[in-house]
């Protein structure tokens, strides 16, 4: 039969040679098989009842539970010899590999979570990329945040991060914090379906929120007609009218998002939850044909957008993404105008615009989910919108303006000139077939660059010009643009991180990854000490008026996960430099890097004050900062495991506190509810969800989660 290969698949998923291996020493082991079937069930049920979970983890999964069992035989047979041996030092993470990592901490990523490294690696000088992972029945390509996790392979090996839940007061602390959490929620969301209403608030707070959306939401990803849009919107205010139920669901889906930003507390986070179920309901009405217009389209993206803000949904954005764009396509959105049937110039170029949003959409959720955009260049020919203000296009004839001038639309423009580079971007990280070879992720990242730099050439020349007679993109708008394309740049090159630290030819890679991360980062915190570095500069005090920062810190998705992705980068960098390099005198740092660590612990802390019902985040954050301190002052690896976990519960103990303000209950309160409430969790694991919400994968809950289910027990379903 000849000699069997080194790397096979069995479908999408990889199987390396050593899982090969250890499935022919597994199945010498039948006794201890047995003995893992009647002592631990749940292990064999777990890797069964997994369809997307690769044979290599199943076995791997199973291989340590025989090596726990016996090494308890062992112990028991002997206690003497077990009570005399000495206490090892925890292995070297290079010496650990994935599946052992992973069997480590089975507690935080409920054993299911696999990299698929690619096909080609055993026959390579180069270290094996990770092309995907796999996490229970969900499958992710390489920009999703989850791809970072395997760079804190050091420092879960060193803390033994598993002893959080034996030997702390972190596990039944989580789980008054899940208990509340689900109170909150549940006070939050209305009942399903929910018939929407014409109530509104008061003109001066829908004042308020529309001009929340226009400055963080329109100016970059145009939506709206705004003459018609505020025309319809003041007729709401006339005496005696009775508005059309379409536009009431309109307006609120635009209230519903600008109500992110509308102040530091997101305050209005149950009212716009309550709007987005209303535009549900309104929309999964089994009306089909009579809603293939303008109006509905454009109803359709605000609800998507509204949904990622608001963190409401049954599945993930990016699956309702590609619903979008098969309704645009049924609409023919994707086909330019002239090979249509004449149109009036209002039709015309909402179309341009409407197509063009979907596009960012579409790529941007590709992004942050992880899914391949599954649209290329060739599957549309639409034009870019052309460059007129919004009152030219009510009159028939108008002749669109120099790109040179600039108008509404023009930040739109410029960005759609970077689509092409963002999509081959997108495609080449998360693609089933995406295999590319360093020198093409090189060329990507000149490719993407020149576009950045074109873009940045137009926006200043646009600010240049600008006067007191003229108007130009505000510094929000600049500010937003630049976070969207460095976001691209990083994920393109995130994946050459740990290969970096061993082999030179990345270090180029590692150098632009965390300078677009420092970049991401300051576009969202503009008072971190990385924007005033020296002494004499006292930097700013948190901005509460700033929308970009309400917007990753109150809101959810795309501007949310950037600047986490962003801070977990920076994290593993300073993590992995204090660990690389050792010396006879104390070792110099990066104290920017170290900044935005610390500034990232407060910013999770503000968003928990905010209304965020997850506390994994902060704890997460806590302990970086822990161990990075305690790495930096030298501490022997048997000292740092306490101070991690001391982190770990005082986190905890600070978000339980704010939980229970927000929800109007006592820990007495929470601990005699938790009997009563079914909240899905074993009685030895905790919800290890993670980071950033608790509504983004979440299937079964009805709600969409993005980053927190890193952290969950392997009993949850």
């Amino acid at each position: 039969m000849g000699d069997r290969p080194a790397h096979s698949q069995i479908g999408v998923f990889s199987l390396d040679s050593k899982s090969q291996a250890t499935r022919a020493s597994s199945d010498t082991a039948s006794n201890a098989s047995l003995a893992i079937r009647n002592h631990g069930s749940s292990v064999v049920s777990r890797t069964m009842m997994t369809p997307l979970t690769p044979r290599s983890q199943d076995e791997s999964n199973l291989n340590l539970a025989v090596s726990e069992i016996s090494k308890a035989g062992r112990s028991s047979d002997d206690p003497s010899q077990a009570a005399s041996e000495p206490l090892q030092q925890p292995p070297s993470p290079d010496m650990v590999s994935d599946s052992d990592f992973l069997g480590r901490a089975t507690h935080i990523t409920g054993g299911a979570i696999h990299f698929h490294r690619e096909n080609n690696w055993t026959d390579s000088a180069d270290p094996a990329l990770v092309r995907s992972v796999t996490h229970k029945t969900r499958f992710f390509g390489q920009s999703h945040w989850i791809n970072i996790f395997q760079m804190f392979k050091g420092m879960f090996v060193m803390n033994e991060i598993h002893l959080l839940e034996s030997i702390s007061n972190v596990y039944p602390l989580l789980l008054r914090c899940k208990s509340l959490a689900r109170t909150i929620k549940a006070k939050r969301a209305p009942a399903w379906p929910t018939i929407p209403t014409r109530e509104l608030p008061e003109k001066h707070i829908c004042d308020k929120l529309i001009d929340c959306y226009l400055k963080t939401t329109e100016s970059i990803h145009r939506i709206l007609h705004l003459p018609s849009f505020r025309r319809d919107y003041e007729e709401l205010w006339v005496p005696g009218a009775y508005p059309d139920i379409a536009f009431i669901v309109h307006l609120k889906l635009v209230l519903a998002i600008g109500s992110i930003t509308y102040d530091e507390d997101f305050s209005m986070r149950s009212t716009a939850i309550h709007w987005v179920y209303e535009a549900q309901t309104w929309i999964s009405e089994p009306e089909f044909k009579a809603r293939l217009g303008i109006q509905f389209i454009q109803t359709h993206i605000l609800l998507l957008l509204a949904r990622e803000g608001t963190a409401i949904a049954s599945d993930s954005v990016w699956v309702s993404a590609g619903d979008l764009v098969r309704r645009a396509i049924h609409m023919g959105l994707h086909r330019d105008p002239h090979h249509l049937p004449k149109r009036s110039l209002f039709a015309t170029e909402m179309h341009r615009r409407l197509w063009n949003t979907i596009i960012e959409i579409l790529l941007n959720t590709s992004l942050t989910s992880g899914g391949p955009p599954l649209i290329g260049l060739d599957d549309f020919d639409t034009e870019p919108p052309g460059n007129f203000d919004d009152e030219q296009l009510m009159a028939e004839g108008s002749v669109q303006k120099p790109e040179s001038e600039y108008t509404s639309i023009s930040v739109a423009i410029a960005l759609r000139k970077t689509l092409p580079a963002r999509l081959r971007v997108a495609k080449f990280l998360n693609d089933l077939s995406s295999s590319g070879t360093y020198e093409k992720t090189m060329e990507l990242d000149a490719e993407i660059r020149s576009a950045y730099k074109a873009l940045c050439r137009t926006l200043r020349g646009f600010k240049s010009l600008q006067s007191e007679e003229t108007f130009g993109p505000s510094t929000l708008d600049l500010r937003i643009v630049d976070f969207i394309l460095q976001r691209y740049i990083s994920a393109l090159h995130t994946p050459y991180l740990i290969p970096a630290q061993r082999q030179t030819k990345y270090a180029l890679s590692r150098k632009l990854a965390i300078e677009a991360a420092l970049k991401t980062w300051s576009a969202v915190y503009p008072c971190s000490t990385i924007m005033f570095p020296h002494r004499n500069q006292d930097p700013p005090t948190w901005s509460q008026e700033d929308l970009l920062s309400r917007l990753a810190c109150c809101g959810h998705g795309f501007y949310r996960i950037a600047p986490i992705h962003a801070s977990l980068l920076i994290s593993a960098e300073l993590d992995n430099q204090l660990r690389e390099e050792q010396g006879l005198v104390p070792l110099p740092f990066r104290a920017d890097l170290l900044g935005v660590i610390k500034e990232s612990k407060e910013w999770c802390l503000r968003s928990i004050k905010a209304g965020e019902t997850n506390v994994k985040g902060y704890m997460v954050s806590c302990v970086i900062v822990a161990h990075i301190e305690a790495l930096m002052q030298g501490l022997n690896h048997e000292e740092i495991p306490a101070l991690f976990l001391k982190a770990a519960e005082e986190s905890v103990e600070v978000c339980l506190r704010i939980l229970e303000e927000k929800a109007g209950q006592s820990q007495d309160q929470v601990a005699e509810s938790e009997d009563d409430i079914d909240i899905g969790i074993r009685s030895q694991s905790p919800y290890w969800d993670f980071l950033a919400s608790d509504a983004m994968f979440s299937y079964s809950s009805g709600v969409f989660e993005h980053m927190n289910w890193m952290f969950t027990s392997e009993g949850i379903r």
